[in-house]
């Protein structure tokens, strides 16, 4: 692989993976106003009476998913509760409020500065596993989550849910919900942690044996003691998360694998877009596969502009064989459109789950602040038809879901696929 040493330590391997969790940690952006849960009911009631009035003020269409009467009987039955909760259960409370709105952009979030349990949780089919863990805990790499405190996980799953947006699919309803789960706030506020800051996860390892095991919180940013499931020998995917837009040429395969997860300003967009061009030209590669996995959006117009020409101007990659897409749940936003856009400009197979949003969605989207806890709350300002309105994802071509066999060993069986399949001959250079 070009720009990447392929007698990497074991050492500088982990160190790779530390990185990679910089990103897969994180759940929200926030801005650098403090924000505060140490309010009177009151106080509480004001936050509700400003959410009420400027959500469906600022939204593009507040009630496309819910009826304003069932919003407004929502918020009555939330103010009549708010002198009877805690401070984590009224946070709660306001997260589901918002979450009736129902599409991707409009939530309540979440500080990034706030402590986490150090677990990462991901999916493999009907099975949710700890794909990364810090110590103390890396005994519980690998294991099935089984429940969470009292509840089991199903139910886990069922009370988190309700402070997610549920009218884009199913896919990115279950991630975002198990995303909060490693929220102290958040399970506190769903009565799956009681008393101080430890939570009880119920794990369960291969051999079938279970364990309630006691998770502690910890500050995000030490990701020194951080382990990945899959040791190692990690997949491309899972290096550099911390580095937004990154490229390598797979010699052997004769392919440039392109990982873009963010979308840089204008004029570096355009010098990385030049360049990812240079390369392709250099090493003559006859395929381009462009990871959108962990894409949550940004600018989708600028991508078009700046990259997708870019890509149509490369007879050996712009065409159908050359060009391939891989797309998952964390797919979203802006990304979803790059996708479609590539599909039908430039002749994209698309490789891996559907995407975690609708081709036609409300999106754009904008925020203000609560006024007494200071919590930023995202709306979606603008309906976009880029496809059926009928139709809850982007779906793939070639479907490849990952298993947990799979990410154990350090594969990924969508670019394996890709890989497969060989480079289809391409025009004269």
């Amino acid at each position: 692989m070009r720009d990447v040493p392929q007698n990497l330590s074991a050492t500088r391997r982990r160190a790779f993976g530390r990185r990679a969790l910089v990103a897969l940690l994180m759940l929200c952006a926030c801005g650098p106003r403090e924000v505060t849960t140490r309010l009177s009911a009151e106080q509480w009631r004001e936050d509700l009476r400003h959410l009420a009035r400027e959500l469906p003020r600022r939204h593009a269409n507040a009630f496309h998913a819910v009826s304003r009467e069932r919003f407004e009987a929502e918020v009555a039955r939330t103010d009549a509760e708010l002198p009877r909760l805690d401070a984590d259960q009224s946070l709660v409370a306001l997260m589901r409020v918002v979450a009736l709105v129902g599409d991707g952009h409009t939530h309540l979030d979440l500080p990034p500065s706030w402590p986490r349990y150090p677990l990462e949780l991901h999916w493999f089919g009907d099975e949710l596993r700890v794909a990364a863990a810090a110590a103390p805990y890396h005994a519980a790499l690998g294991a099935r989550v089984r429940g969470v405190g009292d509840a089991p996980l199903d139910e886990a799953l069922r009370r988190a849910a309700e402070l997610v947006p549920r009218a884009e699919n199913d896919a990115r309803t279950r991630l975002a919900a198990t995303q909060l789960l490693t929220s102290p706030a958040v399970l506190r506020g769903l009565g799956l942690a009681r008393g101080g800051e430890a939570a009880t996860f119920v794990l369960e390892t291969d051999d079938g044996a279970r364990a309630a095991t006691s998770i502690s919180p910890a500050p995000p940013g030490d990701f020194a003691s951080w382990r990945l499931a899959c040791g190692d020998a990690c997949p491309l995917y899972l290096r550099r998360l911390g580095e937004p837009w990154w490229a390598e040429f797979l010699p052997e395969a004769g392919a440039v694998y392109f990982s873009f997860s963010r979308y840089p300003p204008e004029g570096e967009f355009r010098e990385r877009a030049e360049a990812l061009g240079r390369l392709l030209d250099e090493t003559g590669a006859r395929r381009l596969v462009i990871d959108l996995r962990r894409n949550e959006g940004g600018d989708f117009d600028r991508f078009r502009r700046l990259l997708v020409p870019v890509i149509e101007s490369r007879p050996g990659v712009g065409r159908a064989g050359g060009l391939y897409v891989i797309t998952g749940p964390g797919t979203f936003s802006a990304a979803v459109v790059n996708a479609l856009d590539l599909r039908q400009r430039a002749g994209a197979t698309l490789v891996g789950e559907p995407t975690g949003m609708r081709p036609a969605h409300y999106g754009d989207h904008g925020e203000f602040r609560l006024p007494r806890s200071g919590f930023r709350v995202s709306y979606a300002t603008r309906y976009h038809r880029f496809g059926p309105e009928a139709e809850t994802a982007v779906h793939p071509d070639r479907l490849v879901r990952p298993t947990w066999e799979d990410f154990r060993a350090g594969r990924d069986p969508a670019l394996e696929w890709v890989l497969a399949q060989g480079a289809a001959p391409g025009p004269p250079r």
